[in-house]
């Protein structure tokens, strides 16, 4: 509400949220789209990982479908995981937004890949089987980086737990801030995004949050590969940590 201007037309978000991989409750949805058709405001929504919810129950309405001004904008690369297929779309009720979107995109859309649009088909045929695997995967997944950071190394990780995607954000109470964190990993060949990944202006409050991911099948490996990371410099962490106090 305090961020809302007289000239203010449009709010962006995304949900399920990236990069902490929580769906918001159905109420504050509920709230977001009273206070926007207040005044006026249409809601851009970046669902890329709707569908991929770790429970059905907690699956919103898409913002296309909740309001006449909300906009909803998917892809086939992280439901059913064809980031090769290159396909995206916007989805809305008012024509008169649908008929302005495809003035502007016009060329851009034209002459999308045949090869594209067939596979996008073939990956819809199967669509049911591929998001269970898909969520197989993850709610695995999740489970074993659950087990890490509340039971293994609580001492080093913290983190709300995720209820969608396959992604989370985690803080790290080591003495580095996940910037310097992820060099660190980068030289042992693992991968994080830091937090700089996210905003142009990394405050202390976010500097020890850092991104990973969950999706795929080889995770198991890299958390194996950060589990010994982080056993070999527990020692050097206490010890700054102590200093630092």
């Amino acid at each position: 509400k305090g961020a809302i201007r007289p000239n203010t037309n449009f709010l962006i978000l995304n949900e399920p949220y990236n990069p902490g991989g929580i769906v918001m409750s159905a109420d504050l949805q509920k709230e977001v789209i009273d206070i926007c058709r207040k005044h006026g405001i249409t809601i851009l929504c970046d669902e890329i990982y709707r569908l991929l919810e770790h429970s059905d129950e907690i699956r919103l309405p898409t913002m296309a479908e909740a309001y006449e001004k909300g906009i909803s904008a998917a892809s086939m690369s992280k439901p059913w995981g064809g980031c090769g297929i290159t396909i995206g779309w916007l989805a809305c009720k008012n024509m008169d937004m649908v008929r302005r979107m495809v003035d502007v995109q016009y060329f851009g859309t034209a002459c999308v890949s045949r090869a594209s649009e067939i596979q996008g088909r073939m990956v819809l045929r199967v669509s049911e089987t591929l998001l269970r695997e898909r969520l197989d995967v993850i709610l695995s997944n999740k489970a074993l980086l659950q087990y890490f950071i509340e039971d293994l190394y609580s001492e080093w990780f913290q983190w709300r737990r995720p209820n969608a995607g396959a992604i989370a954000f985690v803080k790290f109470n080591g003495p580095w801030t996940s910037a310097e964190l992820g060099r660190h990993l980068a030289e042992a060949g693992i991968s994080i995004k830091p937090a700089y990944c996210f905003t142009d202006l990394v405050e202390e409050e976010v500097e020890d949050y850092f991104r990973v991911g969950f999706g795929e099948r080889k995770m198991p490996l890299a958390l194996e590969a950060l589990g010994k990371f982080v056993k070999g410099r527990e020692e050097s962490w206490r010890a700054a940590m102590a200093v630092k106090d």
